[in-house]
């Protein structure tokens, strides 16, 4: 199965590599669980729980693009 990408900085890369690193984990494995966790606050802070509707997942994309995260 297809994953998708997103694209980030090298700056933000490295970074990230650093932290994984520390933590001993890859770097894919950091990014996907520190995503999974501020997905869950922002779904936790807007008292949803469960299936979100579209515009709530267009909402948390752009939040996400405005951080950085997705392009």
């Amino acid at each position: 199965m297809l994953k998708p990408k997103v694209q980030i900085s090298k700056q933000l890369h490295e970074r990230v590599r650093v932290a994984a690193a520390t933590l001993g984990v890859t770097a894919e494995e950091f990014v996907e669980k520190t995503l999974e966790e501020a997905a869950e606050k922002v779904i936790v802070s807007q008292g949803h729980s469960g299936e979100l509707s579209k515009e709530e997942e267009e909402a948390i994309a752009n939040q996400l693009k405005g951080l950085g995260y997705l392009e």
